[in-house]
């Protein structure tokens, strides 16, 4: 919801199309582009909600569609894209972990791949090139071991957000650490 970094960012990039969520946003999207010297012949399509997220994932000049959405919002306008025939940059988890069983059958019938942008999705991706099938026994992923790494497993039933939030090493905030 950061209205003066789109606002920056449409005046650096120049897209084709940027929405936000909340359409009561948009007259203070339209002002901040005003305020930065943006004539309105030269603003992208605006959009807002659910649509304006549909309508980004699906433009026409697209060919890589990066799906970030946290949680499950991401869902629909996944779907849209691969509909339109799009490749996927997955760059969350939840797309797959809640709507694999409809996002899989659905790249197979409109021959669409997927490109995991997330860290993790994208070094196993990486490492398999030019492996034949087959010819890959296991995959061992570590991790840094998060907030609980050291506690004992009868403790983890007492967790709370604020030992989630405890991070050993990084800090993503509470929206993303603790969904």
């Amino acid at each position: 919801n950061n209205i003066d970094l789109l606002a920056q960012q449409i005046k650096q990039f120049r897209p084709a199309i940027a929405s936000v969520q909340d359409e009561s946003r948009l007259p203070a999207l339209k002002a901040k582009l005003t305020e930065l010297g943006v004539p309105p012949s030269e603003w992208p399509e605006l959009g807002a909600g659910q649509d304006g997220v549909i309508a980004c994932a699906t433009e026409k000049d697209a060919d890589v569609v990066v799906t970030g959405i946290v949680g499950c919002a991401g869902l629909i306008p996944t779907v849209e894209a691969i509909k339109a025939r799009k490749t996927i940059a997955l760059a969350n988890k939840e797309t797959l972990i809640s709507g694999g069983p409809a996002i899989v059958p659905l790249l197979k019938q409109y021959g669409v791949n997927v490109i995991p942008a997330d860290s993790e999705h994208s070094a196993i991706f990486q490492s398999l090139q030019g492996v034949p099938p087959g010819g890959l026994r296991r995959i061992i992923l570590t991790a840094s071991g998060g907030a609980f790494r050291d506690w004992p497993v009868e403790d983890l039933k007492k967790v709370t957000v604020a030992d989630a939030l405890k991070h050993p090493n990084w800090d993503m905030g509470a929206k993303i650490t603790v969904d």
